[in-house]
């Protein structure tokens, strides 16, 4: 039986005494058995430290050997893993993702095609590498107080160990911590301070680690790869440069790279957050989907509008209805009526399902009501809103609606990086790759990565996505491409509308995320079906509303909570895993109408 609201069962830890291993590669594979063709159960990243065996259990096309790590699966020790635990990657990786965060990582976004430099560029470097610089950095040192300032986020809201909104706690009440507004640039692109200092891979002009980036360039190359506008970047930290540098703040991406300030935008993410649920405060709630919804009294045949009800508030029913006109209103315990129209009802079903009569925990997402209510057999423990399938109830093999019917989790990621139609470039579905053409039906499911773990994808047919050029000629070997569930389909088909310089508005991110971009390690991914997943957006804050190509888009606080909530959970170290008999049986997912 499941216990009410706690968190997946945790995975004991290794014995304190065991040797470590660290992981060197961006990506390393865990197999089931000392041998790369067996199956895989998960990955770790790069800086990541694991409890091992003594000794390897084999070398068998590992000349390293195949170490089995806590709590199973195997390693090569190689290119992609050392016994060497003061190997500068595993120190220049840092920590790695918070867990306690609703975002495990810091965010911006880019609003203007950017270089991603190798080492810390010289001013006469960066003047060759980014096109009329000297101009950008003149209106930069005009309008940065003003494009750089963020809202209060995701990272705002105060959460309990569990990763759910403490009661009574608003967003910026964080206590002795501060809070985004009061937060610098540096540490909102990941510093610990404003003034850190260069790191110590980066001293003296030279870069003392290899590029581990998916984009191979020689060893002399100034930078890997541009970034397009829009796209979204996972940050690890940022430093301060001099004249030297034309006095730019660089940010270090999650795969150590460097992104220049003055082209990127801090991005907090959305503060909202669905509710926890007790005895006391339980379904039947609605949460208000349309601003300026007003509550009504209901007489008769007739409706009166009475106050302006708050935008995404959650209000307690009686189960109760009346119709005026031809439309619901639902009774609230305040003896007030809200049309159907503006509200999505979190409620108990009228037949339970299996996993409920087991007692299990279940998650259950309405369609038409745009809401997630995760369960525990017969007792709900947390209701949200969230953004399904623009398509709503159409046919999910030729439009952009969500898939119906009963799944199971089958993996879960901290963290992956998708296109702008969602694909992950680690892990997504290994049972199959999904065509990621997109035709005037729709664009195709979200397909899983051609690459996993810098391996060609072997499993059921061929990405159809291939390498395309970058803006500097380059091919771009990174995130293979499919389709995002979570941009909307305008922005792909309509060019965005450029701002002037000097309007107050040039460079600027209007839409975060728009058009056709890269999100870095969006969070908390947890594939259901091939090509649909449950997963944070940390680019839009319209929840409640459909806007994805047939993902489950979740805020960054519902998105942590259910993924610390779901089975199996990830073992401590690990980026990844795939559910089933080694690693764990997934929560079940219920999607209806």
């Amino acid at each position: 039986m499941a216990t009410q609201g706690l968190n997946a069962e945790p995975v004991p830890p290794p014995p304190p005494d065991r040797p470590m291993l660290g992981i060197t590669a961006f990506v390393t594979n865990v197999y089931s058995e000392p041998r790369d063709t067996s199956k895989k159960l998960g990955y770790l990243r790069v800086g990541t430290k694991v409890a091992r065996s003594d000794e390897p259990a084999g070398k068998a096309g590992c000349p390293g050997g195949w170490y089995q790590i806590h709590p199973k699966g195997y390693v090569c020790v190689g290119k992609e893993a050392t016994l060497d635990l003061d190997d500068p990657l595993l120190k220049a990786a840092g920590p790695g993702p918070d867990l306690k965060s609703a975002l495990p990582y810091s965010y911006a976004f880019v609003r203007a095609v950017l270089p991603l430099y190798l080492r810390v560029p010289t001013a006469a470097e960066q003047e060759k590498s980014e096109f009329k610089l000297k101009e950008h950095l003149e209106w930069w040192d005009q309008n940065k107080a003003t494009v750089q300032k963020v809202t209060l986020g995701a990272r705002d809201v105060p959460l309990d160990e569990r990763g759910v909104p403490i009661p009574g706690k608003k967003a910026g009440e964080l206590g002795l911590a501060k809070n985004s507004l009061e937060l610098g640039e540096g540490v909102l692109l990941g510093a610990q301070t404003e003034n850190d200092p260069i790191p110590f891979w980066l001293e003296g002009g030279k870069r003392q680690i290899p590029n581990i980036s998916e984009f191979h360039v020689p060893d002399y190359a100034v930078f890997a790869d541009r970034a397009r506008r829009f796209t979204g970047l996972s940050l690890i930290g940022s430093f301060p440069t001099g004249p030297e540098s034309h006095n730019r703040r660089f940010a270090i991406t999650t795969d150590l790279r460097l992104a220049p300030n003055t082209k990127i935008k801090p991005d907090t993410g959305s503060a909202f957050h669905g509710v926890e649920l007790t005895d006391d405060f339980t379904l039947p709630l609605a949460f208000v989907r349309n601003r300026g919804a007003k509550s009504y009294d209901v007489t008769g045949n007739k409706a009166t509008p009475g106050g302006e009800l708050e935008w995404r508030g959650v209000v307690p029913l009686t189960g109760r209805l009346r119709k005026a006109e031809g439309v619901k209103y639902y009774r609230t315990k305040d003896k007030q009526f809200l049309n159907e129209l503006d509200v999505g009802l979190a409620i108990a079903p009228e037949i339970w399902p299996v996993v409920a009569e087991k007692g299990q925990k279940w998650i259950e997402v309405s369609i038409k009501h745009q809401t997630l209510v995760l369960w525990e057999g017969k007792r709900p423990v947390y209701a949200t809103l969230v953004s399904t399938g623009q398509a709503g109830m159409g046919d999910p093999k030729s439009t952009t609606a969500t898939i119906r019917g009963i799944f199971q989790i089958r993996n879960k990621h901290i963290s992956a990086t998708m296109d702008s139609n969602e694909s992950t470039s680690e892990g997504g579905q290994p049972e199959r790759v999904i065509n990621a053409n997109v035709s005037q039906s729709g664009p195709a499911k979200e397909r899983p990565a051609a690459k996993d773990g810098g391996k060609a994808a072997k499993d059921g047919g061929k990405a159809s996505a291939k390498n395309k050029k970058d803006s500097g000629g380059k091919k771009d070997a990174g995130a293979a491409k499919a389709s995002s569930k979570s941009a909307p389909a305008a922005a792909a088909a309509a060019p965005a509308v450029v701002p002037r310089r000097g309007d107050g508005e040039y460079g600027v991110t209007k839409r975060r995320g728009e058009g056709l971009y890269k999100l870095r390690d969006v969070p908390y991914i947890q594939y259901f079906a091939s090509g649909y997943a449950l997963h944070t957006a940390y680019w839009h804050d319209v929840f409640g509303t459909p806007r994805s190509h047939g993902c489950i888009n979740m805020s960054p606080i519902d998105g942590h909570r259910v993924f610390l909530w779901t089975e199996p959970a990830v073992p401590d170290g690990w980026h990844t895993i795939i559910s089933g008999e080694e690693m764990g049986e997934g929560t079940t997912i219920i999607v209806h109408e």
